[in-house]
């Protein structure tokens, strides 16, 4: 009897087994396919906090692709949180009015200006060989520079130096250059600052060292500079160059200088490329730059 209580547990034991593993393995998957599913499931959305400019990020990584060059933004972010860019400067027209309290700071090309020019009102520290390196050396007139900028006020400022140290270390002049420009910041705080570029030479004038390859590496080292608040970096090449990019022969005697009748129209080009010293006004601030006009012999 105890044997056949035996076998028949054995066989209720089996049976139950049978009907209820079917069960048991789909619960098993079920759960196993449920945790499977939630490893694989995609990291949770940005909230709006991402449209805030905030650079919300997971793991070192930016979390918004969608935005990546365009500065973080959505469409919904007000226009204002995102810095503007600095504008490009806007050049008027001005009468030679403009340059009653201009000071002209420069080597023979300044001369030039001062010489033959039509700004007989304007203020020059200027001189043949003047660079940035040696102008603490000049005393024009009874005064040195620091004694200039310190003991006066301008409204604007004119400065164009560089041709007699292009062969000079780059960086060297760049530093001396800036230290000008810091100097007349601070002594000057409320006058505009014009940077203007080292004019070419002509082609025959190029050398190794002088050449127009150099100037506008020299050029373009300190027309950055220009803030396009209160400094500004005008180019003059513009109204002089050949269709090579060097001084037109016909306009100099040696390659170098143009020749004195042309100072006019240097001038009145600067008379084109002026901004306003008031906001305020509208003087020098709508008027698109006028084509310059071509010397004429």
């Amino acid at each position: 009897m105890n044997k056949y209580k035996q076998n028949l547990y054995t066989i209720l034991l089996i049976f139950t087994c049978f009907i209820a593993s079917p069960f048991i393995f789909h619960k098993i998957w079920k759960e196993s396919a449920e945790a499977k599913k939630q490893v694989e499931l995609p990291p949770p959305t940005v909230s709006s906090s991402a449209n805030t400019g905030t650079n919300i990020s997971n793991g070192g990584d930016s979390v918004s692709n969608e935005n990546s060059g365009n500065n973080n933004t959505t469409e919904n972010q007000p226009q204002e949180n995102i810095p503007p860019a600095d504008a490009a400067p806007v050049f008027g027209q001005s009468d030679i009015s403009y340059f009653n309290d201009a000071l002209f700071i420069g080597d023979s090309r300044t001369v030039g200006i001062q010489e033959y020019g039509i700004f007989t009102n304007s203020r020059f520290f200027c001189s043949i060989g003047m660079s940035s390196s040696n102008i603490d050396n000049e005393v024009i007139d009874g005064a040195s520079f620091d004694d200039l900028i310190k003991n006066n006020k301008f409204g604007k400022v004119y400065v164009m130096l560089g041709v007699n140290e292009v062969g000079n270390d780059f960086q060297y002049t760049l530093t001396k250059y800036r230290a000008i420009i810091e100097r007349l910041k601070t002594h000057q705080p409320d006058a505009i600052i014009y940077i203007q570029a080292n004019l070419h030479v002509s082609a025959a004038s190029e050398t190794n060292i002088i050449n127009n390859a150099n100037i506008n590496y020299l050029n373009s080292l300190f027309a950055e500079l220009a803030d396009n608040k209160k400094v500004f970096y005008i180019d003059i090449n513009e109204l002089y160059d050949d269709e090579n990019g060097c001084l037109t022969a016909a306009y100099t005697s040696d390659g170098v200088h143009p020749l004195a009748a042309y100072y006019k129209q240097w001038c009145e080009w600067l008379c084109q490329k002026t901004v306003a010293t008031d906001t305020s006004t509208e003087q020098a601030t709508t008027t698109a730059p006028a084509t310059p006009e071509t010397p004429v012999q």
